[in-house]
């Protein structure tokens, strides 16, 4: 097509892209149907319509219109290209945009055709196809850029098969890339080939040609600051084993950037390698350069730290760091057991530090770090000179504005608490504590971000009394200390982190909606900072909030992925190619994020039970991206944990970082076993639909029926067996929200889909047969209600004479979610076998008798007649009738849990603690003016959820 035919084409289909880009696709397929209407042969007009279609959720109707469009030998231009691009990019069919262009080089093999192959290839991480199609576009085109790509292709495959790169992928790779330089020379004002060259030389770790590389003149050309292309250097001789040449050049430049940790850490190191080295010797010698090079870099820290004047932290924590190194070393040089001649006593110089730098918020993570490098005695030695000196500065006279004694104040106690020393104080000395922080918290003119500081730590020993003791007074008060900060604090976080923790355990979703909104979280810190809320609007029954919730996850990622391949793309235009391996390796960690699995399955799980009607399209959603048989759509092994657990910061000692691991692994675990657990329920009744569908293989539809209850089955028993009934979620703060997996699995709902989806497969093997179907295939109705009444038993048992305890309403929310997650799957399933009954049951034998063409209306009615009589005495009808009439039990069901909604909603027991704030003094008064409040909030919430749920019944029972 030529560029004047191009302009017209432009010019005619610009009023749809105007729609398109406004959102309003209604418009947009209005505009289609005028242009089709006067040029009814125009493609790009159709596939505009169908992007249309899938914009509005009508993705069959889409997919017929492109189904016929994309064809093998068609040839598109570059804007009806680009539709098609959008179209499956926005219904997630990426692999189609491969297919396109292969199919479109084959008609036109040009260099924007080949050139949008290689970003497709590049997307889906195909790197080998990837490479040929670049080596095609050097060959067809010339251009040495393409070449290069081609070089990049092997490096990235060399990523992925690291053996075969090590043997023969790199050398290859190092080899065209040499050959090239030879006969072109480098660039002039680019990098690609010097970064190129690099990334081959650090692939196949030869350090040594790495920091001679870095050294050259020409390496200036490299994207990296001069000062950081130092740095690189001396780490590239410290992988080579030259540990004099990085001592040397660490020396020289540690006094012209002495804040530049890299340089201190290069330098400390180094010097321990160079002793190690040395070590085997053991002779005079050895014993005295040791020595030598340690007294060295004593001098050299001395030298800056006078230099410094306490303006710069580095200098200062090189002493620290110097005594871990050596502390952890392997060589034990003789005059060297006692380090405190050269670097000083530690416990004095920690004081020397706290004293200088204790303003800076992040002084107790400078000093965190080297805290296990005391004995018992250096930590009271530590603690008395710190409470001494704390004595000093309470003593000195408050400067309206200044803060100082605040940080001092902060810095003492997360120090006693992170030696041990809080653990040691009575329950007394704690609320003592607290009552003086809260005092810190309330003081006139304190900054929020000191307010916000105050509060975390403050909030630690409520938190330890939830967790240790389940105390929900204290666990309340904590809440309510936190809303008062929040209430009067708009720019510090931390206060509403933690809020929207601890609403995480109490399914208090209304206010963790809010509090998202007011933290302005970003799409991308979803992915990190999203298991904080993730299950809480499905465990408290509000179904449509979790859909939207997991629809926008959903959405964030897809955006996220198509912004960084968008910066591949253009990182490979531009030759920065030092850019691509840290993008591929963020755009295949958001691919295989678990929270983005999570929400995909939890959405297609929910839609299907609570919003779609259609069984056929239930059908679709249920069963996912179809699969292969025999292969596994989701491989829940290799998803990976891109949860951030350090928002939420900690002041312990270190026996609470084991119980931190133990958190991570086991969430970890929980939550992809849920996911799994859903996903196969997903699959399993999918497959019962798939069985009735005219499009699907009869045979491969049967199999995977099979195989997929089987799936099902045995991840259900594997979750009963590893989360046994008195499993309770982690209670640590930096927990995730709880999953309540072990209550579900033992609830009995699973077990019940389970029998269903195995009548199901026994179902289609009967009617298969030629037989009829037996009502005892399902069990009775009266078997089915006793299984429902248990399953719906939410309400809570209390003790004769005693009220309910705080907090009582969230498990019977949480039971109810799961009762009617239960009954809806049971819904479905049951929908699914009246459907297998309506089409299988033709190829069964039946007692009618055979007619020819009725004649007249009086034969007509014997014949209508007879035959009705036949179906009455089927079985397939009887079994229908048993089938709908479990409907009914569904419903009643349904009706029971609301019935229990109203009267758990009339019970007078409240839902918060009684007692608030007692032994706090004025404190108490702030806590108790807060707590009508509060509890009016937990009170519309927990409402908000029954309200919900109430009428989710309504609408699917």
């Amino acid at each position: 097509m030529s560029k004047a035919e191009l302009a017209v084409l432009e010019r005619r289909l610009r009023p749809i892209y105007d729609s398109l880009d406004s959102h309003n696709y209604k418009k947009a397929l209005t505009e289609c149907d005028k242009v089709l209407k006067k040029h009814p042969a125009t493609v790009a007009a159709k596939v505009l319509k169908a992007l249309g279609l899938i914009r509005l959720d009508r993705l069959a109707e889409a997919m017929d219109i492109l189904d016929v469009l994309d064809v093998k030998g068609a040839r598109h231009d570059e804007l009806t290209l680009q539709a098609f691009v959008h179209c499956y990019r926005d219904s997630n069919q990426h692999k189609r945009v491969i297919y396109l262009y292969e199919r479109a080089i084959e008609v036109d093999p040009s260099e924007q055709n080949m050139t949008q192959l290689f970003m497709a290839y590049s997307r889906e991480k195909m790197y080998k196809e990837q490479q040929k199609i670049a080596m095609r576009l050097f060959k067809d085109v010339g251009s040495t850029t393409y070449y290069y790509w081609s070089v990049m292709s092997l490096f990235l495959q060399a990523r992925e098969d690291k053996e075969l790169g090590k043997k023969m992928l790199l050398p290859l790779a190092e080899k065209m890339c040499k050959t090239q330089i030879e006969k072109t020379n480098y660039t002039e004002g680019s990098s690609a080939e010097l970064e190129l060259e690099l990334l081959i030389l650090d692939g196949q770790e030869k350090w040594k040609e790495c920091a001679e590389f870095v050294d050259k003149p020409r390496a200036i050309g490299l994207p990296v600051a001069p000062h950081n292309l130092v740095e690189k250097g001396m780490e590239y001789y410290m992988k080579d084993g030259q540990y004099n040449l990085a001592y040397e050049l660490a020396v020289g430049v540690v006094e012209t950037m002495p804040d530049n940790w890299n340089l201190w850490r290069i330098l400390v190191a180094s010097t321990i390698r160079i002793i190690e080295k040395m070590a085997p010797s053991q002779n005079k010698e050895y014993q005295e350069g040791a020595l030598l090079l340690v007294e060295k870099l004593s001098e050299l820290i001395e030298k800056v730290q006078q230099k410094s004047e306490f303006k710069i932290r580095g200098p200062y924590l090189a002493s620290f760091l110097t005594l871990k190194v050596f502390g952890e070393s392997a060589a034990k040089v003789p005059g060297l057991e006692d380090l405190t001649p050269h670097f000083g006593d530690i416990v004095e110089r920690m004081l020397v530090y706290v004293r200088n730098f204790y303003k800076k918020p992040i002084c107790f993570t400078d000093l965190h770090m080297y805290f296990g490098e005391l004995n018992e005695e250096q930590k009271q030695q530590f603690l008395k000179g710190l409470t001494s000196w704390m004595n000093d500065i309470s003593s000195e006279e408050q400067v309206e504005g200044d803060e100082s004694k605040v940080w001092a104040i902060l810095l003492t106690e997360r120090c006693r608490r992170a030696l041990g020393d809080y653990e040691k104080k009575t329950s007394e000395d704690h609320r003592s504590l607290f009552q003086q922080f809260i005092a810190q918290i309330a003081a006139k003119g304190r900054s929020e971000h000191a307010q916000g500081v105050l509060c975390n730590f403050a909030i630690s020993h409520l938190w330890d009394a939830y967790r240790k003791e389940n105390d929900l007074e204290k666990f309340y008060e904590m809440i309510l200390l936190l809303e008062f900060v929040a209430t009067s604090n708009k720019t510090d976080p931390l206060c509403k982190l933690a809020l929207v923790r601890a609403y995480s355990s109490l399914c208090i979703t209304g206010r963790i909606t809010a509090l998202w909104k007011v933290l302005d979280i970003k799409s991308v810190q979803n992915d990190t900072l999203g298991y904080l809320t993730f299950p809480v609007y499905e465990t408290s029954g509000r179904f449509n909030l979790a859909i939207i919730n997991c629809s926008q996850l959903s959405i964030m990622y897809d955006q996220s992925e198509k912004e960084i391949q968008d910066s591949i793309a253009q990182a490979y235009r531009q030759g920065k190619f030092t850019a691509i391996p840290p993008m591929t390796a963020a755009s295949l960690k958001l691919r295989l994020s678990v929270q983005k699995t999570a929400a995909e399955v939890m959405n297609r799980y929910l839609s299907s039970l609570f919003v779609l009607e259609d069984l056929d399209q239930t059908t679709v959603t249920l069963w996912g991206d179809d699969d292969p048989i025999g292969e596994t759509r989701i491989d829940w092994s290799k998803l990976v944990d891109n949860r951030d657990f350090s928002v939420l910061p900690y002041t312990e000692t270190p026996e609470y970082e084991k119980l931190l691991d133990d958190m991570k692994k086991r969430t970890f675990q929980e939550l992809i076993d849920i996911s799994e657990l859903r996903s196969t329920m997903c699959r399993a009744l999918g497959a019962v639909g798939r069985v009735t569908m005219d499009n699907m293989d009869p045979r491969l539809a049967r199999v995977q029926l099979k195989m997929t209850v089987i799936e099902f089955k045995k991840h259900l028993e594997y979750c009963c067996k590893e989360y046994p009934s008195f499993l309770i979620p982690s209670k640590l703060a930096q927990s995730p929200a709880p999953q309540h997996l072990s209550q579900w699995v033992h609830s009995g709902g699973p077990q019940m889909v389970l029998e269903y989806l195995e009548a199901a497969v026994k179902l289609v093997e009967i009617l298969d047969s030629g037989e009829h179907p037996d009502v005892e295939l399902v069990g009775t109705r009266t078997e089915m209600a006793k299984k429902l009444i248990k399953l719906i038993e939410i309400q809570p048992k209390r003790n004769e004479n005693e009220p309910l305890p705080p907090f009582w309403i969230v498990d019977p929310i949480i039971k109810s979610s799961r009762a009617l997650q239960t009954i809806a799957a049971i819904q479905i399933v049951l929908q699914f076998i009246e459907k297998l009954v309506m089409k299988l049951v033709k190829n069964v034998p039946t007692t009618a008798p055979g007619f020819g063409k009725p004649k007249g209306k009086k034969e007509k009615k014997v014949a209508e007649e007879a035959v009705a009589k036949a179906l009455e005495e089927c079985k397939a009808v009887i079994f229908l009738e048993h089938i709908r009439s479990k409907h009914v039990e569904l419903r009643y069901a349904g009706n029971f849990l609301h019935t229990h909604f109203r009267q758990m909603m009339a019970y007078e027991d409240k839902n918060v603690p009684e007692k608030v704030g007692e032994g706090l003094g004025k404190a108490q008064v702030v806590l108790q003016e807060m707590a009508p409040t509060i509890e009016s909030r937990l009170q519309v919430s927990f409402l908000n959820a029954f309200e919900d749920m109430h009428t989710t019944i309504k609408s699917r029972f």
